[in-house]
């Protein structure tokens, strides 16, 4: 039993000794960088642990201005704690630049300790600025690009199945302190989808590289307008529905294809791309494909149609309206553009004038205008009228008035031979 208590009374007293190893402070001094570039700054720390009292000096010494700092307090309670102290200091020329920690530090059980230690930060002349904005390497996931990378070449293209929906863009920058965006997954579309993969150096000058992803369709359906070839878009989500149409769908050839249906209109629109992978919508009408041309105000969506009857005294012009060239017609000497078209809301037809200042549409009333060329017209022909009876009264007054004359004449020369 003594034994035991004896082993007690030394486990205890090794505890004691343990807690009073762990409870020692302690301080330790760091900088942020080991070596700066002139002009640049640095930050040195000094941490204290198990201190409930410091009286801590960070002092400074070099190619810098100087950045010594005191530190001096106590915990609230007077219990242990970690505490950290910071300079900041600025280089002004190349060399060293040496940070001193000095002072004591005091833990909870009254225990005093003297604190030293040092760092020094080398200062060196500041590297000229990257330029380099090049890729190193440039890939796609799973596919070859073509042609092969160089880093001089800018311009790429991969092809890819038309079942595929996303890719992942691979890219290294060739220089450390350059910027590179653009990389990642994307989700790409029938046809050709171009990113762009840009690299930026350390000075911000930027070099782009152009990733062009196609995907191809594996049985296109080639449509021939004007002397250019389009495709037909058969994927629906590669399509914008236009306001006052309805998706639906039609039978091409072997194909359901995704189309746009207006009730007033009786209009169907489908996608055809071109060449270089633009996509437009084309009114399609029993295997015939016509440009679909519509504009767009707050009230009206006209789309343009070929006119029935040219107003009398309008002639053929070009317009480009919607960024595309319209044929319109117009009245010498007038600003004002007419066009016939179709409110997509009600399915009426009407003509327009167009005002090319106000980019706006007004309803032309076209029996209004011919019946006043009517009447205008008629008015001519009855002034050219009066001018007529008029003249042929002037040559009958004229005639009497000669006539007169001379039958004077006669009865004078019979009244002076009596």
């Amino acid at each position: 039993m003594k034994k035991f208590k004896f082993l007690l009374i030394i486990i205890f007293l090794f505890l004691l000794n343990i807690n009073n190893v762990v409870a020692a402070g302690s301080a330790s001094i760091s900088v942020n960088n080991s070596t700066i570039e002139n002009g640049s700054s640095v930050k040195a720390s000094v941490t204290v642990k198990n201190v409930a009292a410091w009286n801590v000096t960070i002092t400074s010494s070099g190619v810098t201005n100087g950045c010594t700092k005191k530190f001096a307090d106590a915990t609230s309670d007077g219990a242990n704690a970690t505490k950290t102290f910071t300079v900041t200091c600025k280089s002004n020329s190349t060399g060293i630049i040496n940070f001193v920690m000095s002072g004591d530090i005091t833990s909870s059980d009254g225990t005093n300790t003297k604190i030293s230690g040092s760092k020094s930060v080398k200062v060196v002349t500041p590297r000229e600025k990257s330029t380099n904005n090049s890729l190193k390497s440039l890939s796609v996931d799973g596919y070859e690009i073509s042609p092969k990378f160089d880093k001089d070449v800018n311009e790429y293209t991969v092809s890819v199945p038309h079942t595929v929906e996303k890719i992942k863009i691979n890219a290294k920058k060739a220089d450390s302190y350059a910027s590179l965006d653009g990389t990642g997954e994307k989700t790409v579309n029938e046809g050709a989808n171009t990113f762009e993969i840009v690299v930026t150096s350390e000075t911000g000058a930027s070099n782009v590289y152009k990733l062009t992803v196609n995907v191809m369709d594996q049985n296109p359906v080639t449509v021939p307008i004007d002397g250019k070839n389009y495709t037909l878009v058969k994927v629906a989500k590669n399509l914008e529905k236009p306001d006052l149409f309805e998706e639906t769908t039609i039978k091409i050839g072997e194909y359901d294809i995704p189309a746009f249906y207006n009730e007033y209109s009786d209009m169907t629109l489908v996608g055809l791309k071109d060449e270089v992978g633009n996509i437009e919508l084309f009114i399609y009408d029993k295997g015939e494909y016509k440009t679909y041309n519509v504009y767009l105000t707050d009230k009206l969506n006209i789309i343009f149609l070929e006119m029935d009857k040219v107003p009398t005294n309008y002639v053929k012009t070009s317009y480009t309206i919607n960024e595309e060239k319209t044929t319109l017609y117009k009245l010498k000497g007038e600003d004002k553009l007419l066009l016939y078209g179709m409110n997509l809301a009600n399915g009426k037809k009407n003509y327009y004038t167009f005002d090319k200042e106000e980019k706006t549409l007004q309803v032309f009333d076209i029996e209004k205008y011919e019946n006043s060329i009517e009447e205008s017209n008629n008015n001519k022909y009855i002034i050219f009228g009066l001018g007529i009876v008029i003249v042929f009264l002037i040559i009958i007054i004229i005639l009497l008035m000669v006539k007169s004359r001379k039958l004077k004449k006669l009865l004078k020369l019979k009244s002076d031979k009596k």
